[in-house]
Parts: C-alpha cells; structure tokens; sequence
C-alpha cells in the first residue's frame, strides 16, 4: 500500500471514529506529544490534555457530521490536509440547536504513523438554516 493510500485509510478509519463519537478511538490515533492549535487560537500540548479538553465538546455536540470534501498528502513531509465540512446543532448565540454547516481545514503532522500536531482552521461565515452567519471574534 502506498503512503497516500495508508493517510487515505488513516484519514478515513479517524473520521469514523469521530462520527461515531468515539472519543477514546480518536484520540488512540495521536501521539502522547501531540499539539493541537483549534482555530481560535487556543492551543493544547498532550493527548492527556487534549483529551480532557476535547470530553465536554463530545458530550455536548453528539449529534455532529464530519465529511471530508478533499485530501492533499505531502508524502515527503508526512503531512496531509484536508477540508471538511462539520453539520451539527448550532452553538451560536441566537441559533442555538438548528442545523449549522460549517466549512474547515485541518492541517496534520505525523510521525510513525500517529498525529503529532493538528492545526484546524475554519470559515468564519457558516450556514444557519439556509441562511449565512458570521461568527463574531
């Protein structure tokens, strides 16, 4: 199997896993030493950590959807990126609950076939019932 089919399979079984709501299985994919930089600027060192901060999110939103839109892989680099798109009920102030898509990119580091750094990136104008909605900073 090439490295692009291997990060293909990776990409795939891990959003499953995230689909599924399995935080336990998500995390088994990453490094004890992973960072994670969420798009608000907020950044987490540790899977200890990560997961610690990630357990109230999966609580919370357990009605989400990833779906990935595209994948490029740097082979060289053991890197990949991907765009996604997030529908689940809207945390936003004034939309609470209702269906909200949500368009992203995440940016992946990998080492001996687990995610040492993930950087995730997302638009700031979602989609709220049909309608646009910009997030505020």
């Amino acid at each position: 199997m090439s490295e692009e089919e291997n990060i293909g399979a990776f990409l795939d079984n891990w959003i499953k896993a995230w689909n599924r709501h399995d935080l336990a299985e998500v995390l088994r994919c990453m490094a004890d030493d992973v960072v994670f930089e969420h798009w608000n600027g907020r950044v987490i060192q540790g899977k200890r950590l990560l997961e610690v901060a990630w357990r109230p999110w999966f609580a919370a939103h357990g009605d989400f959807c990833f779906t990935i839109k595209s994948l490029c892989i740097d082979r060289a680099q053991q890197t990949f990126s991907f765009e996604w798109l997030l529908e689940w009920p809207s945390p936003e102030p004034g939309c609470l609950g209702e269906r909200e898509l949500r368009e992203g990119i995440d940016y992946i580091r990998m080492r001996e076939g687990m995610v040492i750094s993930k950087r995730s990136y997302t638009k700031t104008a979602l989609k709220i019932g049909g309608r646009c909605v910009t997030l505020k900073a």
